[in-house]
């Protein structure tokens, strides 16, 4: 299948790369992630997360693993179906801020 690639990483729109296939139908959605080592954990956020559920089958999570060595790459279609295991956790954030009566 031949497709139009488009980097979608400075768009926020929840994930990397947008695959339309030149002869038209659905597009796909492509989410990067790289593994210094051999096996590791990947994280996806709320939006990337949200997308993966909405877009199923046309969501693929796209990892590369051992940039420290020789890097390779495993591809998971519809991760969240898949054998992958995704664990939700929820971390408090302080914000700070300065306020001055004018």
């Amino acid at each position: 299948m031949s497709c139009d690639v488009l980097n979608t990483t400075r768009l926020g729109c929840g994930y990397d790369f947008r695959l339309q296939p030149q002869m038209g139908g659905d597009f796909l959605a492509v989410e990067v992630k790289g593994l210094k080592e051999k096996s590791g954990s990947v994280s996806l956020t709320p939006k990337e997360y949200a997308m993966a559920e909405a877009l199923a089958e046309r969501f693929f999570l796209f990892v590369v693993k051992n940039f420290r060595e020789e890097p390779y790459h495993e591809l998971y279609p519809n991760p969240l179906a898949s054998s992958l295991r995704f664990t939700k956790r929820e971390t408090p954030t302080v914000q700070v801020s300065w306020l001055s009566s004018v």
